[in-house]
């Protein structure tokens, strides 16, 4: 046939391609997340990820909390069995290889929702003086982040701001700013990526503000459903319900439920679990996810993942690599499993044909906050930069992902040891949620059928590939 033998490794290491295991991208629908394959919805069920805080972000030697392979998968594991199913990542270097990480936890039923600022000069918007930051360097720096992870199909977000507006001060002259670097972001994602992803922000929860920050990004300047400034979705670091004496009111969750009730976007806690007792016992992820809640709100993320000097960790992490869970985590896994994740999946469809407002200052109650929705113009260069892309953009995509089986010690919130830790990949269709990981003694979960076809088995894709290997084999010694 005129193979050589290296012909014949690359035709048999394109035959892994179609198998690649992959979650559904997701999109916004109203005011609600939505599977574009089985049109569930998504709660989002998420944790705050940034392994070593700040100083986990290093260009300088070029490393981010999605660089390393084997933290990653150490860590998705952890995640699997706890039950989430996104993570938030704050601070991104878009000129490294992310392909391993983002891959790992894809194939575990795990979006990534993503900050594009860092707290680096140059890579933020200056609350204090908007203008001077807003420049086309800062333009080629989130655009990167955008090419970086755009190739996956588990980037489920982009937040184009964190805070930024964290007082009636700031409140006074941030706000255009943030509508102009969302439509920067959506244009060059239009322009750029073969799926629409959405874009918002955070916020900070100071309530004499938040209604006023939440009205200002979801309405629509001049009515139109497409006006590019618009936030996708807006999401709240909230710390108001403390220990175990916090209820709904205490906390003041139904005013926020009252607040958003009529939200045009989906509305989250991209931070959540206050750490003024300890250890944290989680009671407002029952509220969260309950009935009062969910018809409003698109669930929330807790912070964080790993102990930082802030004290809000799930596992302390060693610098060998080993892992000790705390009773954070214990408890949090308990608040999950009581949860009904088919019930949260189902999708309102009065909630996903909302439209919005028309900007007009009559929305702005707060004295002092920005009223006017005259948008800063893209600044010189940027323009260019979303007409032809930025020079030499790192785009990555997924990868094979060689083991499951996790190397690092890993120790209960007791201390035991816990043996055979691995990742469990998951059906194509499917994100995950608490009981998606089996045990090690368990089997592993069934395909679930979806518009793509259903995917294929663990025992499937096993015995396929012994038949190629064997294949292979009569093939070379031929």
């Amino acid at each position: 046939m005129g193979l050589t033998r290296l012909s014949l490794l690359a035709v048999f290491a394109s035959m892994f391609a179609p198998w690649a295991i992959a979650v559904q991208p997701i999109e916004v629908r109203g005011s609600e997340f939505i599977n574009t394959v089985t049109g569930a919805r998504l709660q989002i069920v998420g944790i705050d990820y940034q392994p070593g805080g700040q100083s986990g972000y290093d260009p300088g030697s070029r490393r981010d909390p999605l660089s390393d392979g084997e933290v990653c998968l150490r860590d998705a594991a952890l995640m699997q069995r706890l039950g989430v199913n996104a993570l938030r990542v704050y601070n991104l270097d878009p000129t490294i290889n992310h392909d391993l990480c983002a891959s790992i936890f894809n194939s575990v039923g795990i979006y990534m929702l993503l900050d594009v600022n860092s707290p680096l000069g140059g890579e933020s918007i200056n609350r204090g003086d908007p203008a001077s930051s807003y420049h086309s360097g800062y333009l080629n720096r989130i655009f990167g982040v955008v090419e970086a992870f755009k190739g996956y199909p588990n980037t489920l977000a982009f937040f184009g701001g964190n805070e930024v507006i964290n007082d009636v001060g700031s409140a006074e002259i941030i706000p255009p700013y943030l509508r102009a670097v969302q439509r920067d972001l959506k244009d060059y994602i239009a322009k750029h990526s073969d799926r629409a992803i959405p874009v918002g922000y955070s916020a900070a929860d100071v309530r004499e503000i938040l209604a006023d920050t939440w009205k200002y990004l979801d309405c629509a300047i001049e009515g139109e459903g497409n006006d590019q400034s618009k936030a996708d979705f807006f999401a709240l670091n909230s710390y108001s319900w403390c220990g175990s004496a916090a209820n709904y009111e205490t906390a003041g969750y139904d005013v926020l439920v009252s607040q958003f009730s009529n939200t045009t976007i989906p509305v989250f806690f991209s931070e959540y679990g206050c750490n003024e007792v300890l250890p944290r016992t989680f009671e407002e992820v029952q509220a969260i996810y309950g009935p009062q809640m969910t018809a409003v709100l698109s669930g929330g993320m807790v912070y964080e993942f790993s102990q930082e000097p802030s004290n809000y960790g799930l596992v302390d992490v060693s610098n060998d690599g080993s892992v000790r869970l705390r009773v954070d985590y214990d408890n949090l896994q308990q608040q999950y499993s009581k949860l009904d994740f088919q019930l949260l999946g189902s999708a309102d469809a009065s909630a996903t044909s909302r439209t919005p407002a028309q900007c007009d200052s009559s929305l702005i109650t707060a004295d002092g906050f920005n009223s006017s929705f005259e948008i800063p113009s893209i600044p010189e260069g940027g323009q260019d930069l979303i007409d032809n892309g930025i020079e030499d953009p790192n785009r990555g995509q997924l990868v094979s992902v060689p083991d499951t089986q996790v190397r690092q010690t890993v120790q209960d919130s007791q201390g035991n040891t816990i043996t055979n830790l691995a990742i469990s990949p998951l059906p194509e269709d499917q994100s995950n949620t608490p009981g998606a990981a089996p045990s090690s003694s368990g089997t592993a979960p069934s395909p679930t059928p979806s518009k793509k076809g259903a995917a294929m088995s663990q025992h499937d894709v096993s015995s396929w590939l012994l038949v190629c290997s064997l294949s292979l084999g009569l093939l070379l010694a031929s």
